[in-house]
């Protein structure tokens, strides 16, 4: 009886096995070895659609102009904030440095290289280099870039897609934009060669495109048509019938664009110089994420400002916060002429703060709080205590329901750290 019992239990704990193992490969099959789940029931919490997991897919990230009137600290911030979003390489679309046709200073251009190669050591991750106008502003900075970075236009081949990154400054100095014989029948060539990848991503520096067509110039009150010869019109043609995109800068102004039956970008800036007008004019910082699929890139341009590190706000901010408020609470119908208000203050951070404290009035308040504005500086861990007087004026019909004053609460830190600012109310019960 036993046995038999023991035989049954058996059989039973194969079938629950052999059931779960179904499921289990039902799961593989459908979403891939590395999801499996503890649900059993027919209806699942989730739904039908794959996984995004193609391991062909990668992602990558491109940074844009960083000079012509540059704005100190974008650029650096922008590799911190990339790097957490871990992209598998980031490259540029060129003006990385200051430069410029008339800088012939040897030292002068290493020590920006220098400068800026500082900031690249800061990536997690491969940074591929592409010469501007800034870059390569005569023979001078020309030979440093050999000295630095070998060739100043090349090509290369990750996960079946051709990455084309053209020298738009073929010529001697800055201008005009050029791709010279010897560059051209290069490009063609690497394009016969890597015939079969499944895209192709061309960047440069100027939108040699805009070049071609024309870009209209205001000059002495008239309009002008400036067109230039720069020889993509090979490479456009030999682009054709392939699958491609390309990618550029220069203009300081994102902007898409149709061409060759595809999509070619103008990119804005990272840190470069900017009106900031926003979106409508193209003009913001940003890094371009691209997600590459079998279909084509797609594409997010990230402001700098936008992507946040996941310590943006820490328990000690929402410690601080929360601790400002006025010890009183003041019951309905009391005078508040003559009243103390107690604001006991705490820094809660590691690292120093400041504050700016200044009381908001109504137009024409019979209210008066001193002291109506004071600074303060807290140490870490330091507590202080500011304490306000309130006074009114002889009672004033007109201005019986006027607001009370409102204190307006402002605290920062060096590196912004710490950027907060509050309006503190008046404890009344209403």
């Amino acid at each position: 009886m036993r046995q038999a019992l023991a035989t049954a239990t058996r059989l039973l704990l194969l079938a629950d096995v052999f059931l779960s193992l179904e499921g289990w490969a039902h799961d593989e099959q459908n979403s891939g070895i590395h999801f499996k789940h503890s649900v059993t029931t027919e209806k699942k919490p989730w739904t039908s659609k794959k996984f995004l997991n193609d391991p062909a897919d990668f992602q990558f990230a491109i940074v844009s102009d960083r000079t012509g009137r540059p704005r100190e600290g974008i650029f650096p911030k922008a590799v911190d904030k990339l790097n957490e979003l871990r992209p598998e390489f980031v490259i540029t679309v060129g003006d990385m440095i200051k430069g410029g046709a008339g800088n012939r200073d040897v030292a002068k251009l290493k020590g920006q290289w220098k400068e800026f190669n500082s900031f690249i050591k800061g990536f997690d991750m491969p940074f591929f280099y592409l010469p501007g106008n800034h870059d390569l502003g005569n023979e001078v900075a020309d030979q440093i870039w050999d000295e630095l970075y070998g060739v100043r236009y090349y090509s290369f081949i990750y996960k079946n897609v051709l990455f084309l990154c053209l020298n738009t400054q073929g010529g001697p100095g800055s201008k005009p934009a050029l791709l010279q014989d010897e560059q051209i029948n290069w490009a063609l060539a690497e394009l016969n060669k890597n015939a079969k990848v499944r895209w192709t991503l061309v960047f440069m520096h100027q939108p040699l495109w805009l070049m071609e067509e024309g870009i209209l110039i205001h000059k002495q009150g008239k309009k002008e048509l400036r067109k230039t010869n720069t020889g993509w019109p090979k490479i456009a043609k030999a682009l054709k019938g392939r699958k491609h995109s390309v990618f550029a800068g220069h203009v300081h102004h994102y902007g898409k664009y149709l061409r060759n039956g595809t999509s070619f970008y103008t990119l804005g800036t990272t840190g470069g110089g900017s009106k900031l007008r926003g979106l409508a004019f193209g003009e913001f910082d940003h890094g371009t994420w691209v997600t590459m699929t079998d279909q084509g890139p797609r594409m997010a341009n990230l402001l700098v400002e936008g992507i946040l590190p996941d310590d943006v706000t820490t328990e000690s901010h929402q410690v601080f916060w929360r601790s400002l408020l006025f010890k009183e609470y003041f019951e309905k119908g009391t005078s508040l002429n003559g009243k103390t208000l107690t604001l006991p203050l705490r820094n809660s951070f590691a690292f120093d703060i400041k504050g700016k404290l200044s009381w908001n009035l109504a137009p024409n308040s019979n209210w008066t709080i001193n002291p109506a504005q004071t600074e303060i500086v807290l140490q870490t861990e330091e507590e202080k205590t500011l304490r306000f007087t309130i006074h009114r004026a002889k009672p004033d019909k007109k201005l019986r329901k006027a607001p009370l004053p409102k204190l307006d609460i402002r605290f920062n830190a060096e590196g912004k750290k710490l950027d907060l600012g509050m309006l503190l109310e008046i404890a009344l019960e209403r």
